[in-house]
């Protein structure tokens, strides 16, 4: 795939950050966990925080993407900065692992919302469509996919600004809506001290699969134009604005019904708070309708994560750590064997594994790669001090290690809540081990 010069600009690099992260995740995780904190303030706490880890996470990375404009991103500074056999985890976990499941959980949210709408067509065949359709899309290049990531992301940030204005306006000065309103007094919360904290701390991980994706651009930096500029402002700009969106979003949901109510006829957590919450605050029409705004704005995100994740098995093949053929591209620069692979991991995925399931193997993938990845600064800062930087971490090195801690403090989190997650982490990470002599047996290709 040759990099060109002339790429995204900043508009469609911060859209590439936007339509990535911003999807099913803020519509549906707050349901898994809302009912088990019990309190309106605790959601938004849980929410600031996984912003929080999001926000640091994305200043360290817009350094190595500015000093790195490479595409591969994450991958390329672990290898950088560790060498080949750390990078080939990460990349492994990061790229067909991490952003496969999430990709799946996209594409499964998607497929409902249609089976909604068209109730003849079953929700597994719609999921699968709509995965194979992008993916032919981006065999097209990257122009092609920047014309339609943008287009759909700009209606999908009006669709979603929309229904705050209009949730924001039923709760305080609608009509009809004093029931959903008086619900809305927050109870006691039973959870108190340390138990409350690391319940909000589990909750993060759900949290900030919605935050997922924020590293979208550093994958495609080689296509950036201008990355030393625009790749750090894309995630400035991209996460901020999207961080302030979540939180309008969520004051919505905890104002228009209780947390603690925010459970289904079994008891367990709202899987879809969105339409939920849209039926409550304006009727079943409405809520009606809103599958279909889920539907537009679930496009956009899986369209940016399949154009986005083929890249790190692309650059992996291209460093001899995945078979050869993964680093070949087409007349149009896209990398397709890897779009293909990638879409046969996503539709593997949706077959086998629920939705919660691919909510907390994001989550696992996610904690296992976020600390080498805040490392990768402090061993490059240290090892090359004289290589050009267009951009610094601000408060160095105290957001790195800052965000080392919190990784470190939300793994154990993440233990405490299942004794079986540990297990589950160390298996993941020897089953990839055990695959490197088989995957990375192809020549490199050039890149």
């Amino acid at each position: 795939m040759n990099q060109k010069p002339s790429g995204l600009g900043l508009f469609s690099s911060t859209v590439v950050v936007v339509t990535t992260v911003v999807g099913a995740g803020v519509f549906t995780t707050t349901g898994h966990f809302a009912a088990d904190l019990g309190s309106g303030w605790a959601v938004l706490v849980t929410w600031c925080l996984a912003a929080l880890i999001a926000i640091l996470s994305a200043l360290t990375t817009a350094e190595l993407g500015a000093m790195m404009p490479q595409s591969g991103g994450d991958y390329v500074y672990v290898r950088r900065a560790f060498g080949a056999r750390v990078s080939y985890v990460f990349g492994l976990i990061s790229g067909p692992a991490a952003w496969t499941v999430g990709s799946a959980f996209v594409a499964g949210t998607l497929g409902k919302h249609l089976n909604n709408l068209i109730p003849q067509v079953p929700e597994l065949v719609a999921s699968v469509a709509a995965v194979l359709i992008l993916t032919v899309i981006h065999t097209r290049g990257v122009r092609v996919g920047a014309l339609f990531n943008n287009t759909t992301t700009l209606l999908k940030v009006g669709l979603i600004v929309g229904f705050v204005a209009a949730g924001m306006a039923a709760i305080f000065w609608g009509e009809g809506t004093g029931a959903a309103v008086e619900a809305a007094s927050l109870q006691p919360n039973p959870l108190q001290g340390w138990a409350l904290v690391e319940k909000i701390f589990f909750s993060s991980i759900l949290a900030g699969f919605a935050f997922a994706g924020y590293n979208a651009v550093v994958l495609m930096a080689g296509e950036v134009r201008d990355p030393g500029r625009n790749i750090p402002r894309s995630l400035i700009l991209g996460l901020g604005g999207i961080s302030v969106m979540y939180l309008l979003v969520n004051m919505v949901f905890v104002l228009a019904t209780d947390p603690a109510q925010m459970v289904d006829a079994e008891g367990k957590g709202i899987s879809d708070l969105g339409t939920f919450t849209a039926q409550r605050l304006f009727g079943d029409g409405v809520a009606t309708l809103f599958d279909l705004v889920f539907v537009l704005i679930l496009i956009s995100t899986l369209s940016s994560c399949i154009q986005v994740s083929s890249r790190i098995s692309w650059r992996m093949a291209c460093d001899g750590q995945m078979p050869a053929g993964l680093g070949r591209s087409n007349s149009k620069n896209a990398p397709t064997n890897a779009l293909c692979l990638q879409a046969l991991l996503i539709i593997l995925s949706l077959a086998f594994l629920a939705r919660k399931e691919l909510l907390l193997l994001n989550g696992m993938c996610t904690l296992i790669v976020d600390v080498p990845l805040a490392l990768t600064i402090l061993r490059l800062r240290r090892s090359e001090p004289e290589t050009p930087r267009p951009f610094r971490v601000p408060l160095y090195p105290w957001i790195p290690l800052i965000r080392i801690l919190l990784a470190f403090y939300i793994g154990y989190a993440f233990i405490m809540e299942d004794s079986w997650n540990g297990p589950k982490a160390a298996g993941l990470i020897a089953v990839v081990l055990l695959l490197q002599p088989i995957l990375a047996r192809g020549r490199k290709e050039r890149g």
